[in-house]
């Protein structure tokens, strides 16, 4: 039996009681001790950190994040260190899988999955850092703010000795309600400034200052920093990609388009075939409304793997939105079904089908339309539009719902109470379509459909009375007509990817 390797959570603390206990719970199952070593709290952090048993240091800040960090490794016994902020939760893991990174002997230190969730906490960025690693006086932090550890590992294996972990850690420390209570960016400022003034050509330095400008809004001075640190740059930094990656994203927050374009086109030619370069790129182009590069350059970012920055579905209703605009309308169409496969939840593809549908772009074909999620999730996705009072898209789903139901003849859904339903939505959408002969051609047809469902029901479908069919010909049929004439004119409106203009 091997050994179990321990380890050390190393963590330093100033004012955390709101976050401490979540942090320590989330890994304490896994090390087997946790040193905190706190800044000069004025909370409970210090008496909290003892109750979860960990050990308690007292540290007079100096305004050097890596003069903390390595205090705290050096208090550290275990094998390997964990390195994690107050802030942050460490995602379940099974120990087993935990502990078999730790005996890989090709490995130093380990690279983990950083999830930051900011604003309102409904976006997230991802990044990777490096916070497990072995328990060596060599391997220590530099660098006064958004220190590093990996530098010093590197160097002392030869440039080697890392690697990727499937670990997910959760950040909260970005969002808007933290960082004013804690005024981050004041004192980050502070120690970039000073640090400044001894390094004024330190590319990392005015990287990070960059960020923090970023954090406030303060996207202009941002980007002037991103390039100043760019001009001093080899292009074999670690953070080479990244300082590219956000002066990209500052020219599209700043609707700056054609400069956008100019440094993206240059940057590919140090970086081909960086995923979200092409993606930002194909975001560009749409903004210049040149459609057909455009969707190249955003399905070329899907070839490369996809990018980090928005989720694939979005990604595709984009390149749908493209194709539409530029008038190939079934490329379109396809599009816009991938997205709708990757996140039914989205109801933004849909809605363009059905444009396509109403402009009679694209064949209406009900077969292909209802398979876009289960019967159970139509009939959640529809309760849920009635509740919010998107009647018309309801009937849409709902009427789909019934012809899934009928084409696979399912029965895990009572039909006769889902038709009934299609009853009562049908009287809240009459108020919302004003032409009489069209309520009136859909009144008849629920209730042909009501009654074609009661009947089966009571086990009347057979060869000679096809109820099962007659009530999905009626259903498609009634489908069409809803779509051309009781449904608003849903126009493209190109959505702004929310995760770009929140990032970094």
């Amino acid at each position: 039996m091997r050994k179990r390797l321990k380890v050390s959570l190393c963590m330093i603390t100033k004012d955390e009681e709101h976050c401490l206990l979540s942090c320590l719970n989330s890994v304490k199952h896994l090390v087997s001790e946790m040193i905190v070593v706190d800044t000069g709290s004025s909370d409970n952090t210090v008496h909290l950190s003892r109750l979860a048993g960990a050990r308690v240091f007292n540290f007079k800040w100096t305004g050097d994040f890596s003069l903390a960090r390595n205090f705290c490794l050096e208090q550290a016994n275990g094998d390997w260190i964990l390195v994690l902020d107050a802030d942050e939760i460490l995602a379940p893991v099974e120990a087993a899988e935990f502990y078999n990174l730790l005996h890989d002997q090709t490995v130093e230190g380990y690279f983990l999955h950083l999830n930051n969730y900011i604003g309102n906490g409904k976006q997230i960025t991802r990044d990777k850092v490096l916070r497990l690693f072995r328990n060596k006086t060599e391997y220590r932090f530099a660098g006064a703010i958004h220190e590093q550890v990996a530098p010093s590992i590197l160097k002392a294996n030869g440039g080697n000795g890392l690697a990727n972990a499937p670990l997910v850690i959760n950040h909260y420390g970005y969002l808007d309600t933290v960082i004013k209570k804690k005024n981050k960016f004041k004192r980050n400022i502070s120690i970039i400034t000073r640090e400044l003034k001894n390094n004024p050509q330190d590319p990392f330095l005015l990287y990070s200052l960059a960020l923090e400008h970023y954090q406030i809004g303060q996207i202009d001075k941002g980007v002037d920093y991103l390039k100043r640190a760019l001009a001093l740059m080899k292009g074999s930094e670690g953070y080479f990609e990244d300082v590219i990656l956000n002066t990209a994203i500052g020219l599209w927050q700043l609707g700056r388009w054609e400069s956008l374009m100019d440094f993206v086109k240059k940057s590919l030619l140090m970086l081909p075939g960086q995923r979200d370069l092409l993606l930002i790129k194909g975001l560009a182009n749409l903004a210049l409304k040149r459609y057909p590069e455009a969707a190249g350059d955003m399905e070329n970012s899907i070839k490369s793997g996809g990018s980090n920055l928005i989720p694939p579905f979005k990604v595709l209703s984009l390149i749908g939105d493209a194709y539409s605009l530029s008038g190939e309308y079934k490329k379109a169409e396809t599009m816009y079904f991938l997205a709708l496969y990757r996140n039914s939840n989205s109801l933004y593809p849909l809605t363009q089908i059905l444009r396509l549908i109403q402009r009679e772009h694209v064949h209406f074909d009900c077969t292909k339309l209802y398979r876009f999620c289960t019967v159970q999730k139509k009939d959640s996705l529809r309760r849920e539009l009635v509740k919010a009072n998107e009647y018309h898209l309801a009937m849409v789903v709902l009427l789909l719902e019934i012809y899934h139901l009928c084409t696979e003849k399912n029965t895990e859904l009572p039909l006769p109470q889902i038709t009934s339903d299609l009853l009562t939505l049908v009287k809240r959408l009459a108020p919302l379509c004003g032409n009489v002969l069209s309520l009136e051609y859909i009144f008849i047809t629920t209730r042909e459909i009501d009654t074609y469902a009661l009947m089966i029901g009571k086990g009347y479908d057979c060869s000679h009375f096809m109820a099962w069919r007659r009530i999905g010909m009626l259903i498609a049929d009634l489908l069409l007509f809803t779509i051309k004439r009781c449904c608003p004119r849903w126009d493209i409106h190109s959505f702004v990817p929310e995760e770009i203009n929140n990032y970094p």
